[in-house]
């Protein structure tokens, strides 16, 4: 999904943060420019989806590779109940700067039903946000919840 947001200041960006092994899937990036040379290209998220059931109450982590020629500005990890409407988000932080790694947790208070849908946002510089999976958020990963690890 590309959206670009070059009418917003950074400011306004930045003030809209929410309080808040799979084989790898990637967001899609293509080199489009206007006609005035702006970038359009939204950031590339690398992130291999959880895959198996999660302890309920427990912090999750996860982790994704971020790159973008015009650099990141954030990435953050969007979650909810499979019951709730809404999701909540939490930042991510650049972990590892050489290969783009950031990680992010869900909190394990957030965790407490049968299941759980996620998906991860990225805002380049330019302003231009790319999501995994790419039509989120209304396509979005999931997973179950169970009491206690097996």
């Amino acid at each position: 999904m590309r959206i670009t947001l070059a009418s917003l200041s950074l400011a306004l960006l930045l003030g809209c943060t929410a309080s808040g092994d799979a084989p790898a899937t990637d967001a899609t990036n293509t080199d489009d420019e206007d006609t005035a040379g702006e970038d359009l290209d939204y950031p590339d998220i690398q992130h291999d989806a959880i895959e198996g059931a999660q302890v309920i109450g427990q912090d999750l982590t996860l982790s994704a590779r971020v790159s973008d020629d015009s650099g990141v500005l954030l990435v953050k990890v969007y979650f909810r109940r499979q019951t709730a409407q809404n999701f909540s988000a939490q930042g991510m932080i650049l972990v590892d700067p050489e290969t783009g790694l950031y990680q992010g947790t869900i909190p394990g208070d957030e965790m407490g039903s049968a299941g759980m849908h996620y998906y991860l946002e990225a805002v380049d510089t330019q302003g231009n946000v790319g999501t995994l999976p790419e039509g989120a958020p209304a396509d979005y990963y999931k997973f179950n919840l169970i009491e206690e690890a097996q």
